[in-house]
């Protein structure tokens, strides 16, 4: 097995800003009559966040379907296959690409790259546009959007409640790549492919229905190499303030690339 050593971490901080109705499913602990049926996950508080997990999960998926065929066998071309077992893409042979890199896989000898923290609600923000985004909301901080289905024989309805955090809502995200060599600064740019990927997906459910469009704000990226950590050298800030927009070219990502010196 080969060694691996922790060169730094690239923080990567910003704003989720939700576009359209947000619904990451919770659960419900109890059973109101007329109540909604789908509840959003929330916090000890009762405010809603995005899970870490789904960030992850959601990231990991449309970067596999963006670089390989959509299989369940592996043919031996290069491009392996979709393991339902694992419920990931994955290589008969020892092969390790950027995207087990970045998010890891069972069995490989080799560490995963990315941290994704869970996103809480910028209630700050929340509060002080309440009267602007926010004053006709039926619960405290989502809104009650009402469903149908209706049967193609009968034609009767069937009505049911979705919970979602309304539009304009913003989370505060965070996404730490660890560092082992130079090289693994190119990872970068594959986690910004998937960044850009979501914006034009959806997050959390219903998202053929309208819901889960969102885009990524304010965005700052930072490096801490090792000597951060033991207080001999500051932060390196490798871009602030800027969107996924910002990020068309290679000139970009060499331009971060050239800042990043383990």
């Amino acid at each position: 097995m080969e060694e691996y050593q922790l060169k730094g971490k690239v923080i990567l901080t910003g704003k989720i800003k939700v576009k359209t109705g947000l619904a990451i499913g919770g659960s419900k602990t109890s059973l109101d009559i007329g109540g909604v049926d789908n509840p959003v996950i929330k916090d000890s508080k009762g405010i809603p966040y995005i899970p870490g997990s789904t960030i992850k999960g959601k990231l990991r998926s449309l970067l596999e379907q963006n670089y390989y065929p959509l299989r369940t066998e592996d043919k031996n071309d290069g491009n392996g296959f979709f393991d339902p077992k694992m419920v990931i893409h994955n290589f008969e042979d020892d092969t390790v690409d950027d995207i087990i890199k970045i998010f890891g896989a069972p069995e490989v000898n080799e560490p995963g790259r990315g941290i994704f923290r869970d996103s809480f609600l910028d209630e700050a923000f929340f509060e002080e546009n309440k009267d602007l985004f926010f004053k006709n909301l039926e619960l405290d901080y989502t809104e009650d959007k009402i469903e149908n289905t209706v049967d193609r024989i009968s034609a009767r309805a069937n009505p049911r409640h979705l919970e979602r955090v309304p539009v304009e809502a913003q989370f505060d995200f965070e996404i730490i790549l660890d560092l082992f060599s130079e090289k693994d600064k190119e990872l970068i740019e594959v986690l910004f492919q998937g960044l850009k990927l979501l914006e034009d997906d959806y997050l959390g459910g219903s998202g053929s229905r309208g819901s889960g469009k969102i885009s990524f704000e304010e965005i700052k990226m930072i490096l801490r190499d090792n000597n951060y950590y033991t207080h001999e050298k500051a932060e390196t800030f490798l871009a602030e303030n800027f969107n996924l927009k910002d990020v068309e070219n290679k000139d970009w990502f060499v331009n971060v690339y050239n800042k990043i010196s383990l």
